[in-house]
């Protein structure tokens, strides 16, 4: 044990030194949580490698691996693999693929395919089915080049790793002491387990979050040092709650917004916007602070701040949030399958019922379907897209159809700023897709994976943002379908898992 702990100690001294790079700072390929960041809205702003010019016969299938065994049923959480590139190990530099299922963490060389670690937690399994681990790293580490000491000024001392007695989980930014990158992971026993990125060695002692068994589907989300986590009644001992643990105390106070009869819609954590998160919720009776169909959002003590009441079913879609110019918006389901932009500052305005703009109703809510927005800037436009799980409706007229969408699709918004009055218009339509997965974006292209069912293969597409036209299709490379599932995209690769827990690699591969 003790040469585990030496080795994980020096590898943290060697990560301290990659990440001062300025290709750790740029945090190229980074992807820290679904979604890519805590505001969940699906741009890789750092990919230069893939561009739309480079596509054609560079992008491609690069590999697979088989992660366990593949479970006897689907997962009923969504999963997605997380990034977090340029760390170094006992065999040398390395990019992770960092992924949960039910009971393990694995860490995969994003180049070549290979296990570097896994780590089994002795947990049981999820009361509510198989139910994939939730899963968010720590943040890049953000550092300026331009600073200058004062002259005369002495350097800053280092400091020594933390002793194993000092360390807990949170305890600070890096996970201690020079640069050691950590992963968080909650467990089906609702603890929360840190581990070091580099080797996945145990961090520290996990610290309890979720109040009993509770199969946690609900993701996990980072606030500084606030994480949040969702729990929902029929599974386990759990009831209806939103909860916020503070890392910062040592005895890991955990406040809940607590829901009664109403659900909280959370598939990936709560959506982080300066210190608020925000939570679509379900159907039910609205009554004091709990707020049916609605966008409620939470400070760190988990008390309600404001909320948005959409007097309509609402979807289980994750919100993004996001900046145009001195506003900061977020996009969220509106009422019977139709999308609206709020104003953080003042959620529905006076009547809190108020929106910014809203879309016509794309599409009926399908049973059991997870879906998300996405948002991105390209040549001075704002951008939205959403994946639609069935069939656009009638109502729904977009500018530039790419045919027939029988069983779902790829949409995209164009926001308009008229004199101060905005608007969401309907831009294009993507190919038919079965169970479309969330889109992400990268440069200038959004990565679309179509889960297939039970009678279809997934298949990658990357289709042109502004158009939607494709401009990749991955064919029959993937032989079963995906579940549940989200793509991650960094450093000219993209990566997605299917229902059988294999990890596919596709991408534009690194001359060796």
């Amino acid at each position: 044990m003790k040469k585990w702990i030496g080795l994980s100690i020096g590898f943290s001294f060697a990560a301290a030194f990659v990440c001062m790079t300025p290709a750790a700072a740029q945090a190229i390929g980074n992807w820290a949580s679904p979604r890519n960041d805590m505001q969940h809205n699906g741009w890789q702003k750092a990919e230069t490698i893939m561009t739309k010019e480079n596509l054609s016969g560079k992008f491609k299938f690069l590999w697979k691996i088989q992660l366990g065994s593949a479970p006897g049923k689907d997962s009923a959480a969504y999963s997605e693999p997380l990034l977090v590139p340029r760390l170094i190990n006992a065999k040398g530099f390395k990019d992770f693929v960092l992924w949960a299922d039910g009971q393990n963490l694995y860490g995969v060389d994003s180049e070549l395919g290979t296990t570097l670690w896994t780590k089994h937690f002795d947990t049981p399994p999820s009361p509510c089915g198989v139910s994939n681990l939730s899963a968010v790293a720590e943040a890049p580490i953000v550092i300026n080049f331009r600073a200058r000491r004062a002259a005369g000024a002495p350097p800053p001392r280092p400091q020594p790793p933390l002793r194993v007695s000092e360390r807990r989980v949170g305890v600070s930014a890096g996970g201690g002491g020079f640069g050691l990158k950590g992963i968080y992971v909650l467990t089906s026993d609702g603890s929360l387990h840190e581990q070091v990125v580099a080797t996945g060695a145990d961090f520290a002692p996990p610290a309890k979050f979720l109040p009993g068994p509770t199969g946690a589907s609900s993701g996990i989300t980072l606030n500084g040092t606030t994480m949040f986590s969702a729990t929902h009644s029929g599974c386990g001992n759990s009831e209806n709650a939103v909860l916020a643990l503070d890392m910062s105390s040592p005895d890991y106070p955990v406040a809940a917004y607590k829901t009664g009869s109403v659900a909280p819609l959370v598939a990936m954590g709560p959506t982080i916007s300066d210190d608020v998160a925000y939570v679509v919720t379900g159907s039910g009776a609205s009554s004091g602070d709990v707020h049916a169909n609605s966008i409620v959002a939470l400070g760190p003590d988990a008390k309600v701040k404001d909320w948005y009441e959409a007097a309509g079913a609402l979807q289980n879609v994750t919100p993004a949030a996001f900046t145009q110019g001195d506003k900061k918006l977020l996009v969220a389901p509106g009422k019977d399958g139709s999308y609206v932009l709020l104003d953080t500052s003042s959620l529905g305005g006076a009547d809190h019922k108020t929106s910014l703009a809203s879309t016509p109703s794309v599409s009926e809510a399908k049973e059991g379907a997870i879906a998300a927005l996405a948002t991105w800037q390209d040549a001075g436009a704002t951008w939205i897209a959403a994946s639609v799980p069935g069939a656009l409706n009638a109502s729904a007229k977009f500018a530039n159809s790419n045919g027939d969408a029988s069983h779902g699709s790829i949409v995209a918004f164009k926001l308009e700023d008229n004199g101060g009055k905005m608007s969401l218009v309907p831009a294009w339509s993507s190919r038919d897709m079965v169970n479309p997965a969330p889109p992400v974006i990268a440069n200038g292209m959004v990565i679309a994976l179509s889960q297939g069912d039970s009678s279809s293969h997934a298949i990658l597409y990357v289709l042109d943002a502004a158009t939607g036209k494709e401009l990749y299709s991955s064919g029959d490379a993937v032989k079963t379908y995906a579940h549940m599932a989200g793509v991650s995209v960094g450093d000219g690769h993209a990566f997605f898992v299917t229902h059988d827990n294999t990890l596919y690699s596709f991408g534009i591969g690194m001359e060796h």
